[in-house]
């Protein structure tokens, strides 16, 4: 029998609904599949469930861990240590962070103040990822929250591109947005210390005041180090450089890298390989403390008191403007307001008139809340009593230490030892937090033996550098749309120009479709965002319809 033109057609037509049946039926599995890998390899939303859980004494790794350096690092690597080792210690060089003002429950009521740490006083937020980690590395932490003043909320620290506003994606999350911490970086470093340092808690964890000035070494191990050196700023210490041996040594020294100075002075010679760029970035931060009588004059939408401490976060299009603001409340009624931007040209602003100045400048699709600038009109008249906090940014960079082969097996590095990235992105602590999570995913890998492993250095260091990438390329993303930036050596910001011509559509599509933001918010809030998101294919459609129709209206 001859098939009729006809239905020679009809079969094609069947053919092609199958094919679409087939792609639909098959497509979303394979995307999902896809996409949990990608999240298993570049995000710790998994590992962070490991946190907190100890081994049995009997199984412990045996000696002492030595943790170089007590901020955020080394707060969290102690507390992670403590489950794997007999014996933690933590050197720190600020000896007033071993008294009771380091630890107070009202952090605000502080009376000295971190020297090494320059954003100590500056503008933080912090993401559920951090939250959710601190949960379960601390029992009861949400009770610290509480009695710290700091509020846990939904994470929203209302966001706008150019002056307009994404829609939230509540609806992904079941209504509302995942918790986070409002809280500031002194705040939350002092209840973080608190926790880490309760010798009831956690009896094997000891802090000493010193600063490390080198690594022992052993001729009979050469693969490894012995220990550690430092100077002790113990007044009662006769001797005052003392030596610690050590199974493990970690570097939470931050942007001072002490572990690139130790390690060829103890024979480890080759060269840790780094990249680098200059946002030149500069902010500057006002905190007030809002007592009742001057909230009930701020006109912030629904009280200065509503929940959620999220006021005014606005980027700028980098293609026109260069300026940043941030409005934010946190622990112990305190308001920040921080204004600043990329480039060294001008000055930083110095008082609230500026910041109003700072503000009507900004290039904006629709104009700044006018609520906003009445606040700060309320705020120019006790500006005297706010804390004034002036900030530029040094280069960001990233240390290759996966990439080398020369390493001590029984060192690592964490933080902003080993990465450091703009601060306007508010990742310093989850990249700490991040850091200690894979320490703890690696001394998970032998956790019935009582010895580290002669591959454990380098087994950490190539899963930090990967859970690092995100953090690393969204900053270079958005930095090199600025002319101020200095780019890594050897690259083009031009090469991010497509990227970021993307993500502007994105954004623009953010504003009316909440599944457009949903990428970006799981990228901010470090939610298990993957380098695919942006590019469903829904979503690549709804761009390109956008564009068509936006250039068919021009």
């Amino acid at each position: 029998m001859t098939l009729t033109p006809f239905m020679t057609f009809s079969n094609y037509v069947l053919a092609a609904c199958l094919a679409v049946a087939l792609l639909v039926v098959t497509f979303n599995p394979l995307w999902r599949a896809l996409r949990s890998y990608l999240v298993a390899k570049y995000c710790c939303v998994d590992e962070i469930k490991n946190l907190g859980t100890q081994r049995p004494d009997g199984a412990k790794i045996r000696g002492t861990a030595v943790v170089c350096g007590g901020s955020y690092a080394g707060l969290f690597t102690a507390r992670t240590l403590h489950d794997h080792f007999e014996r933690v210690i933590l050197i720190e060089p600020e000896e007033w962070l071993l008294g009771k003002d380091a630890r107070r429950v009202h952090s605000w009521e502080q009376e000295s103040k971190r020297s090494r740490v320059i954003q100590y006083m500056s503008l933080q937020g912090t993401q559920p990822l951090l939250l959710n980690a601190l949960r379960f590395m601390f029992p009861g932490w949400d009770t610290t929250c509480k009695e710290s003043g700091i509020e846990i909320a939904p994470s929203s620290f209302k966001f706008m591109y150019w002056g307009k506003s994404p829609v939230e994606p509540k609806t992904h999350f079941g209504g509302s947005l995942p918790n986070t911490m409002y809280a500031s970086r002194r705040g939350l470093e002092t209840a973080l210390r608190r926790r880490v340092l309760d010798p009831k808690a956690y009896p094997n964890i000891v802090q000493i005041a010193g600063s490390v000035t080198g690594f022992i070494v052993d001729p009979r191990f050469p693969d490894k180090v012995a220990g550690v050196k430092y100077a002790s700023r113990d007044p009662e210490s006769g001797t005052p450089t003392r030596e610690i041996l050590a199974e493990l040594v970690v570097d939470c020294t931050g942007p001072a890298k002490g572990g690139l100075s130790w390690l060829p002075h103890a024979g480890f010679l080759e060269p840790v390989k780094m990249d680098t760029y200059d946002a030149k970035m500069r902010y500057t931060t006002f905190t007030f403390h809002v007592t009742p009588e001057l909230a009930a004059r701020l006109p912030v939408p629904g009280g200065f008191y509503r929940e959620g401490g999220g006021f005014v976060t606005n980027h700028p299009d980098s293609r026109v403007d260069n300026k940043y603001i941030g409005i934010l409340r946190n622990e112990g009624d305190l308001l920040y307001v921080c204004a600043g931007g990329w480039g060294r040209s001008g000055q930083s602003p110095k008082t609230i008139e500026d910041v109003i100045a700072h503000c009507q400048s900004l290039k904006l699709e629709k104009p700044f809340p006018q609520w906003a600038l009445d606040m700060l009109y309320v705020l120019q008249e006790v500006e005297q009593d706010a804390v004034v906090s002036h900030v530029n940014v040094g280069p960001s960079f990233l240390m290759k230490f996966h990439e080398c082969n020369g390493l001590p097996t029984n060192f690592v590095a964490l933080g902003d030892a080993v990465c450091r990235v703009n601060p306007l992105y508010g990742q310093g602590c989850a990249k700490a937090v991040i850091g200690a999570t894979c320490l703890n995913t690696v001394l998970n890998r032998t956790r019935s033996s009582p010895t580290l492993s002669h591959s454990f250095g380098h087994n950490f260091f190539k899963l930090q550098a990967m859970k690092l990438q995100p953090l690393w390329n969204l900053p270079i993303l958005i930095d090199y749309g600025q002319q101020s930036t200095i780019p890594v050596e050897g690259e083009k910001k031009s090469s991010t120009d497509f990227a970021r011509w993307y993500l502007r559509q994105i954004q623009k599509l953010s504003f009316t479709d909440e599944s457009a933001y949903l990428p970006m918010y799981l990228a901010a809030n470090l939610l298990g965002s993957t380098p695919i998101d942006m590019f469903h294919p829904l979503l690549v459609a709804k761009v390109m319809w956008q564009c068509i129709v936006g250039e068919a209206a021009s």
